[in-house]
């Protein structure tokens, strides 16, 4: 893992997805040429498209831990063969147009103008096309799998996204709906968020381990990972920097979606707080003012610093699945990750 410098004077060392990604720098170098390589077909719009979507180029978490589980257990080197580094790469690139696809769509249904400090593709086109060029995406992932005969990564992405299609449609039900508990909020966040974060993981261990309990570890860790990912960025939506984030913060509040911090924070409040803030995210238009004094509320009445808290006890959680496996570099970058997801300002 990455050593951390202790004492009062002295900032700890953050990691970074440099560090992350360092053992799978080249390999994430041809996924970005694989984009680019799907992303162009003969119809120019596809074309456009694509192209002011790989200028917007994301993290790449969700390539980097499958091809780091891909990698665990190996004691250096990548000792599997060309042909295993092969598909190792066209399923991390397979998984990573699956999440642009959800993101364009999701760009769409939030009605959100900038991603990565860039505009949006429903912004810069309309909502027709963003929905259109995400089906393109779906589309072309699940080909390319089928005409790789990868039927077990089929497998496992067709589950991912078809309980995030369901994990959305459920977020839409339950907008503005103050009666969301923890469970349901749960329940949310794993379908729409740490399924694939799982599948990602679980693709990685198929392929290194194939089918068993090496693999089933894995796809619990990135599903413990997952919805830490997910907390994580719900708290930065209230308390983050929209600079930094490359969207506006306190998005999440004017859509009307309830999330930990404000279930958390109305579960603690006096009534008559709760009774405030529900009546002011209930307005017509829930403008910058009264999502800003949600975001307060959150804070003085214990939801963000319970929503850490949670966020920390999944972290943990993966943290225990990964001690089964052999302590190599590899397994300490996925420890990293963990502490990464944690420690997120972006």
């Amino acid at each position: 893992m990455i050593e951390r410098t202790k004492g009062p004077e002295i900032e700890s060392q953050r990691v970074t997805l440099a560090d992350l990604q360092a053992p799978v720098r080249g390999e994430l170098d041809q996924v970005q040429e694989e984009l680019a390589r799907f992303f162009t077909c003969d119809v120019d719009l596809i074309n456009q498209i694509s192209s002011h979507m790989l200028r917007a180029h994301g993290k790449r978490l969700r390539p980097t831990l499958l091809l780091l589980c891909s990698k665990l257990g190996d004691s250096g080197g990548d000792g599997r063969g060309p042909e295993f580094a092969r598909r190792a790469v066209l399923c991390a690139t397979i998984v990573e147009l699956v999440h642009t696809a959800t993101l364009i769509h999701d760009d769409s249904i939030d009605r959100s103008f900038t991603r990565r400090g860039l505009p949006t593709v429903n912004s810069v086109w309309n909502d027709q096309t963003s929905v259109i060029m995400g089906d393109y995406l779906y589309s072309k992932a699940f080909f390319l799998l089928a005409e790789n005969n990868l039927l077990e990564v089929l497998r496992s992405l067709a589950k991912a996204t078809h309980r995030m299609s369901l994990g959305e449609m459920f977020e839409i039900e339950k907008k503005l709906d103050f009666s969301v508990g923890e469970d349901s909020y749960n329940r949310l966040i794993l379908d729409k968020t740490a399924v694939l974060m799982a599948s990602a993981c679980d693709i990685g261990g198929f392929l290194r381990f194939g089918d068993g309990r090496e693999r089933e570890l894995l796809s619990d860790f990135g599903t413990s990972l997952g919805m830490a990912f997910q907390i994580m960025d719900d708290l930065l939506d209230i308390e983050g920097d929209a600079t930094r984030l490359g969207k506006s913060t306190h998005s999440d509040i004017q859509d009307g979606k309830v999330t930990l911090p404000l279930i958390q924070a109305m579960r603690n409040a006096p009534p008559e707080a709760t009774r405030r803030i529900q009546d002011r995210l209930r307005e017509e238009r829930i403008d910058p003012e009264a999502a800003a004094e949600a975001a307060r509320f959150a804070e003085e009445h214990g939801g963000i610093a319970y929503a850490r808290q949670r966020a920390r006890g999944y972290a943990d959680r993966a943290i225990e699945l990964l001690d089964d496996f052999p302590a190599t570099p590899i397994r300490a970058r996925l420890r990293d990750t963990v502490e990464y997801v944690l420690d997120r300002r972006r």
